[in-house]
């Protein structure tokens, strides 16, 4: 009689190779499915705990995939792509990512953000742009953009102040 690779192969505490993941995680536990080493009671890893994919993987998996996991959720957003990256992409793929591009002023931004949202000024829209175009806001509106981006500079790895002397100047104090 001859034996097929699966019955030549030893039993391992492994699921079975078309299992992933998502399967595991997210699909119920089947009560009628044979279980992977039926002849070896395989003790369950202490380290397995109360997570059901833990004991889908090899034991020495588990620290692995929950380390991936917490840097997993702690990842920020990417991001957006920088002037020098967009600069070497051919015009039209440029075109098609940057959309309408920059907003210019602040009252444009606005404005536009209104008229995408729907949203309607409790004031008339001339009132609400001489308000934007005030110079108390707009120092408010400055201080605060150059605080957001001291604080992304601050949280971002790969900025250097020796690499970008001029940022400070740029986004520090008064213009």
């Amino acid at each position: 009689m001859e034996t097929s690779p699966a019955d030549a192969q030893p039993c391992a505490s492994s699921p079975a190779p078309a299992t992933t993941v998502e399967e595991v995680l997210f699909l119920p536990p089947q009560s009628s499915a044979p279980a992977l080493c039926p002849d070896s009671e395989v003790a369950p890893s202490e380290e397995a705990g109360s997570e059901p994919w833990a004991a889908a993987v090899p034991p020495e998996w588990v620290p692995v995939i929950r380390q991936d996991i917490q840097s997993q959720r702690k990842m920020k957003q990417q991001p957006p792509l920088s002037d020098a990256y967009l600069s070497g992409m051919p015009a039209k793929r440029r075109k098609t990512m940057q959309g309408e591009g920059p907003h210019l002023s602040l009252s444009e931004a606005v404005n536009r953000a209104m008229r995408y949202t729907g949203a309607k000024p409790e004031t008339s829209a001339e009132s609400l742009r001489r308000e934007l175009d005030s110079s108390e806001v707009q120092v408010r509106y400055r201080d605060q953009l150059c605080q957001d981006i001291q604080k992304i500079l601050q949280d971002n790895e790969s900025y250097s102040p020796q690499r970008f002397p001029n940022t400070p100047r740029a986004f520090q104090g008064d213009p």
